[in-house]
């Protein structure tokens, strides 16, 4: 399987709003949203960083439909009452992704919402001090939990593309700012890895052949370090982006 991975910039090289459709692709994409797992907006769309992004964008009724929806799904996972359990418990061992499916009219409803965008992958990062994932494992099973949830969601093979996060890089990132980047460089060759393995389990087929790096040209790490991520793996990239040859890169 081949997957485009997309630099995605606004017309004057900023970030594109994180619930708008994507001039790159035609067809509905979903778009990843970094979550918390703090005691009071646990799995919940709120605060600030890009889960605040996400709420200013959600507007205030779709919003609560969404984090209704947050809580079903983590108690259908973990066991009937475990979000309310976890979240007066503050836990912060179960890090993972969530897809949430945004209805059709969610455009005429939020406030910054595309008519392609189907829905939202919450993904909760860990907590990163240094310029390094501590957990290349754990970090890795988040992105694949996202990537099944989203393959899972497209039976129908509407959804085209997935707008990626590089999680643990905000709010949850290094607090020096001089270990940003390594960090971000580190994440990204973390999540081509679960991409990698993601595109060759028997269900890839319902995987979006498109992911979209959302980049700030100006204050962003994530060309830099998606293009340190490729070149690493010997993969040519240019100002669009590169081709992720899956069964190629199995082994790399």
């Amino acid at each position: 399987m081949k997957i485009q991975i997309l630099f995605e910039t606004t017309s004057d090289d900023d970030y594109v709003g994180v619930l708008q459709n994507s001039d790159l692709v035609q067809g509905q994409i979903v778009s990843q949203d970094a979550g918390s797992d703090d005691s009071g907006m646990y799995y919940q769309v709120d605060g600030g960083g890009v889960n605040g992004l996400f709420k200013k964008a959600l507007g205030t009724q779709l919003c609560a439909t969404v984090n209704t929806a947050l809580k079903a799904a983590y108690d259908n996972r973990f066991g009937a009452n475990s979000w309310t359990q976890d979240n007066s418990a503050g836990r912060r061992d179960r890090l993972t992704s969530f897809y949430v499916p945004l209805p059709a009219n969610a455009h005429t409803i939020g406030h910054h919402v595309g008519d392609e965008v189907a829905g939202i992958v919450y993904s909760v990062g860990p907590r990163v001090p240094g310029p390094k994932v501590a957990d290349h494992d754990e970090y890795r099973q988040i992105y694949l939990d996202a990537f099944a949830e989203v393959t899972a969601a497209n039976q129908n093979g509407k959804i085209e593309a997935m707008r990626l996060c590089v999680l643990s890089t905000g709010v949850y990132g290094p607090p020096n700012p001089k270990d940003k980047p390594p960090m971000a460089r580190d994440a990204a060759g973390v999540i081509l890895e679960a991409l990698v393995a993601a595109a060759n389990l028997p269900s890839s087929a319902q995987l979006p052949g498109t992911m979209l790096v959302n980049c700030s040209n100006s204050s962003g790490y994530e060309r830099d370090a998606f293009t340190h991520a490729a070149t690493a793996r010997g993969i040519t990239v240019t100002s669009a982006g590169f081709t992720l040859d899956s069964a190629l890169q199995m082994h790399a």
